[in-house]
């Protein structure tokens, strides 16, 4: 079974471009963890702010794992030490249903 998660962190104006490489170096460690198929930040266009997050997992235990591991925790707490105002991530089920565009 397919793990999406999605999710949004809002920072204090202007704080969230001073996160960039906190955002990186967690990106870089994170998809190589085992049943990681995907792992990303992006910053939105409309509200620099805003950290879209967007995950792949191959299965509920990786997405566990990933939660449980020593780095994914000292990441957590840094995010809350920048003053994050606002985070929100939710995880869904989930199969591919088709191609939207592109290959």
């Amino acid at each position: 079974m397919t793990i999406l998660v999605l999710g949004q962190i809002k920072t204090a104006p202007g704080d969230a471009a001073r996160i960039t490489d906190l955002l990186a170096a967690h990106v870089a460690r994170v998809n190589e963890e085992d049943g990681c198929e995907f792992y990303s930040f992006a910053f939105d266009v409309a509200d620099p702010d805003i950290i879209r997050i967007a995950e792949r997992w191959a299965s509920p235990e990786a997405l566990a794992a990933h939660g449980a591991a020593e780095h994914s925790k000292v990441f957590g707490r840094a995010i809350r030490d920048l003053g994050v105002r606002e985070m929100s991530v939710k995880a869904w089920d989930g199969s591919f249903w088709r191609t939207l565009s592109g290959e």
